[in-house]
């Protein structure tokens, strides 16, 4: 137990690290030439920042859930192909035991 706790453990900081870049990517596209006075307060500060990665998470989430169908479809295709190959692979190296 104590290896897949550190691989999902793994998982998630990957998943997380990639979240981050993606909101990174957004910011940066949202605003060609660095992060404006959103707020309207007069200066540009961490307040803008944060109304600004906001949005860019809000996108990226978007983008995600649209993808996400297909890109699960095609997981699902991929796996039940491996499956069948190991599985002939098996049969073909052991015979079929049935």
């Amino acid at each position: 137990m104590g290896s897949l706790k550190k691989l999902l453990g793994f998982g998630a900081t990957v998943a997380g690290t990639v979240a981050a870049v993606k909101v990174a990517e957004k910011v940066k596209e949202n605003n060609p030439d660095g992060v404006q006075d959103v707020n309207g307060d007069g200066k540009v500060d961490y307040k803008d920042y944060a109304i600004e990665a906001k949005k860019a998470a809000k996108e990226a989430y978007a983008e995600f859930r649209e993808k996400a169908p297909g890109v699960m479809a095609e997981a699902k295709e991929k796996g039940e192909q491996l499956y069948e190959d190991a599985k002939k692979t098996v049969q073909d190296t052991f015979g079929d035991r049935n």
